[in-house]
């Protein structure tokens, strides 16, 4: 993407209050980004030590043992399939990339008020919209089959927001 040289109407002086909701918006996009990334490592490292635990209870003939950690495998196999922190963090992660472009922009004087104000309208309505949800538990092929796609769905951002400056 390359950066549009300021317009003859780019203002050179944002406004404070539009920076600190800028600011405000990165702060909130990497609190959540960190929360995410972090639940999603613990899940896949509870998971790989269960697995580790559940060959040493083999190796052992821990039977019963063995039966209750192939069960907390399970829970946490469907905990990272209902939650989807992996895919959480990296929308987070790539909203508050966004927020950052738009801050420096905004303090360096190469866009517009408005142009600032409808990047942020773009992102929170992502932001509001556009969340990873956790998938649900029928087939990856189910649900790549089109038959739930209503085309209601709102754009991207990143259509929204890359293209407008």
């Amino acid at each position: 993407m390359t950066p549009t040289p300021p317009a003859a109407s780019a203002s050179t002086s944002t406004p404070q209050g539009l920076v600190q909701e800028i600011e405000d918006f990165r702060s909130l996009c990497a609190s959540r980004y960190r929360f995410n990334s972090r639940m999603d490592n613990v899940l896949n490292l509870l998971g790989i030590a269960v697995s580790l635990l559940v060959v040493a209870a083999g190796v052992y003939e821990w039977n019963k043992l063995a039966a209750i950690l192939g069960g907390l495998i399970t829970a946490v196999v469907s905990a990272q399939r209902a939650f989807s922190f992996g895919q959480r963090w990296q929308f987070y992660r790539l909203l508050d990339s966004q927020a950052e472009n738009l801050y420096t922009e905004a303090k360096a004087g190469v866009v517009t008020v408005q142009q600032i104000i409808d990047t942020m309208k773009a992102m929170r309505l992502d932001f509001a919209q556009q969340i990873p949800r956790g998938s649900s538990f029928r087939s990856d092929s189910d649900a790549n089959d089109g038959k739930g796609a209503s085309g209601n769905n709102p754009p991207s951002a990143g259509g929204a927001t890359g293209s407008s400056r």
